[in-house]
């Protein structure tokens, strides 16, 4: 039974209720920084979708595209469509690094280089808004179409170890955390991140300890080319753990049980096949399983009395 002398909990929290707006617009440029390896068929209608949403806004702005390496005519094609071009290393990390580098704007958009969006007002001004309005540090498009293979990655690893590991973010990024289009105040951007596509995720968790407000904001239908990276999940994990490690969310320990727990997962996740399975039902299927093996990797630790803080 539940312990009914339990001290009662205040419901306001603490909090001042007031009659009017607490909150301000900010009055601040804006700059795109879009990084681009080799996509010179999609990148001046970036451009021009980020210059549009730019002029929708009605901001002084600005669109760099941050060329990673590219051996095509993404810098010349970018140029040609207005934007001001940096070179960068290879690498998503070290593109996104540059081109932030070379910004002036108070707000930076990030727009992937092969992404094709269909909604319409463009991401820029779906992005940024919220944080000229004053209701956000910082933003994550939640997308509407999703392959299975991102989804898979959702339900199979993400959800179920970040939500265990650092459950205060799963409401801030949305389904889509993955995405690399987002948007944040500019003291929000670290000076690192890691160079390959890993970026991404480290951005999320550079945020969760930073930013005051970070939210999800929903976004509509859109396109770019499936490219597998196999490897990408397992660098993912580790990114994910070390954090955890070093914020004390598990002990040095825990690790190895986390590992023998991808390792489960990953193999739930190859369990599909299209002319077999459903994607929803089977979405749902890896999470419920997910989830439940990873409670039952951390119950020997955990129910020894060595929860981590």
């Amino acid at each position: 039974m539940i312990d009914l002398t339990l001290p009662p909990i205040n419901p306001a929290l603490g909090i001042d209720l007031v009659a009017g707006r607490t909150l301000r617009r900010r009055v601040a440029d804006v700059s795109v920084v879009i990084p681009a390896h080799n996509e010179e068929e999609t990148i001046a209608e970036v451009v021009s979708e980020s210059a549009r949403g730019l002029e929708m806004l009605d901001v002084p702005g600005q669109v760099i595209v941050s060329a990673s390496g590219c051996t095509d005519r993404t810098a010349a094609v970018a140029r040609l469509a207005g934007a001001v071009v940096v070179e960068a290393g290879i690498g998503k990390g070290a593109a996104i690094v540059a081109g932030v580098k070379a910004s002036t704007g108070d707000v930076i958009c990030l727009v992937d280089g092969d992404l094709r969006y269909y909604g319409d007002p463009p991401l820029v001004p779906l992005l940024v808004g919220p944080i000229l309005n004053g209701i956000a540090d910082a933003t994550v498009s939640d997308l509407y179409w999703r392959p299975l293979y991102p989804q898979l990655w959702l339900c199979g690893f993400f959800a179920p170890l970040a939500g265990t590991l650092f459950p205060e973010l799963l409401p801030k990024v949305g389904s889509t955390p993955w995405t690399g289009q987002r948007a944040a105040v500019r003291e929000l951007w670290p000076d690192t991140l890691p160079g390959g596509f890993t970026a991404d995720l480290a951005l999320l968790l550079h945020w969760n300890n930073r930013a005051l407000r970070m939210r999800p904001v929903l976004a509509d239908d859109w396109m770019n080319p499936q490219r597998p990276k196999p490897e990408l999940m397992a660098q993912e994990f580790s990114l994910l753990v070390e954090h955890a490690v070093r914020r004390g969310r598990v002990e040095p320990d825990e690790v190895a049980h986390l590992k023998g727990w991808f390792e489960s997962a990953h193999r739930l996740m190859a369990e599909y096949e299209p002319e077999k399975h459903d994607p929803r039902a089977f979405e749902a299927d890896v999470l419920d399983r997910s989830l439940a093996e990873l409670r039952d990797r951390l119950r020997p630790t955990r129910s020894a009395g060595r929860r981590p803080a």
